[in-house]
């Protein structure tokens, strides 16, 4: 594999393939490219929707609404910081000091926060491990689980959350974070939905990322998007397909140096040093679509 294709988006396979391939893998369920485009499709509908919320509240109302849609019954979107700030009130987000937001239930969430589970949580601790989401019956492959790990599952369990799939959040410089999706005890994980929980999770993390990063910076006033230009925005489109620098410069029929200048300079536009991240933040600021991924 290249090194121009392995800063693709989304991590070194393309946006669609990826989905498809990650709803496969369960091998309990085989999307047809109908499938595959209607659950696109409801996931386009979420990023529209998370970049039209204004506040904590309203995005803590879309995830309930869309985690129950894919079948879950609880989500918890995070920081992996001290919760000692937490309140249910949300109040601070709106003074951008973190990202928490969860319907767990309400003791198990009081709990959690006194005893400072954050600090040693195996399905935390596991996420530093990997970049794509992950089943909690997984974490054994990406941590050693120890008997105080175990103990913290049968907490979890008894508190009436019974299984998983955590999505990571790794932005270069900020503390870690990740969104994941839970049933209740004795309740089996949505499995051909886990590929839409993938994507759900980090827009939904980049939504509430950018409530707090505006919060901390004008407590009043939103600040103006960045904007691509055409040639930079079809460059974009390209990387999230999983083309590399060469092969866009073939289709556009420009030099590969070219290209590199544009995505270069896109990636200034948005402050990020990556190519996942470039797309990842055109997409929900609503300068390109899945839909423009899915097209050639």
């Amino acid at each position: 594999m290249s090194r121009h294709r392995s800063a693709a988006l989304p991590f070194a396979i393309g946006l669609v393939d990826f989905a498809i391939a990650f709803c496969d893998c369960t091998k309990a369920y085989q999307p047809s490219w109908e499938a595959s485009l209607s659950k696109f499709a409801d996931i386009q509908k979420f990023i529209d929707a998370s970049r039209a919320v204004r506040g904590p509240r309203a995005l803590e109302s879309l995830l309930g609404d869309v985690a129950r849609q894919m079948g879950f019954d609880h989500f918890a979107l995070m920081h992996h910081v001290d919760l000692a700030p937490y309140r249910t009130g949300l109040d601070h987000m709106e003074r951008g000091e973190m990202v928490a937001i969860s319907d767990y239930p309400s003791a198990w969430i009081e709990e959690y926060v006194r005893r400072n589970i954050v600090a040693d949580d195996p399905v935390l601790l596991a996420s530093r491990h990997s970049i794509v989401g992950f089943a909690w019956d997984r974490m054994p492959d990406l941590i050693t689980l120890t008997m105080e790990h175990r103990a913290l599952m049968e907490d979890t369990h008894r508190a009436g959350i019974g299984d998983g799939y955590t999505v990571p959040a790794h932005i270069p410089g900020e503390a870690a974070g990740s969104c994941t999706f839970a049933t209740r005890t004795g309740r089996a994980l949505p499995v051909h939905n886990l590929a839409m929980a993938q994507l759900v999770g980090a827009y939904a993390f980049q939504a509430a990322r950018t409530m707090v990063i505006n919060a901390r910076r004008h407590p009043a006033a939103q600040p103006p998007r960045p904007r691509l230009t055409d040639r930079q925005l079809q460059c974009t489109v390209m990387v999230g397909r999983g083309m590399t620098e060469r092969e866009i410069a073939r289709r556009l029929g420009i030099s590969d140096e070219t290209v590199k200048r544009h995505l270069k300079e896109a990636r200034q536009v948005y402050e990020v040093s990556k190519s996942i991240e470039l797309v990842t933040r055109a997409l929900h600021d609503g300068q390109i679509s899945l839909f423009d991924l899915v097209r050639d």
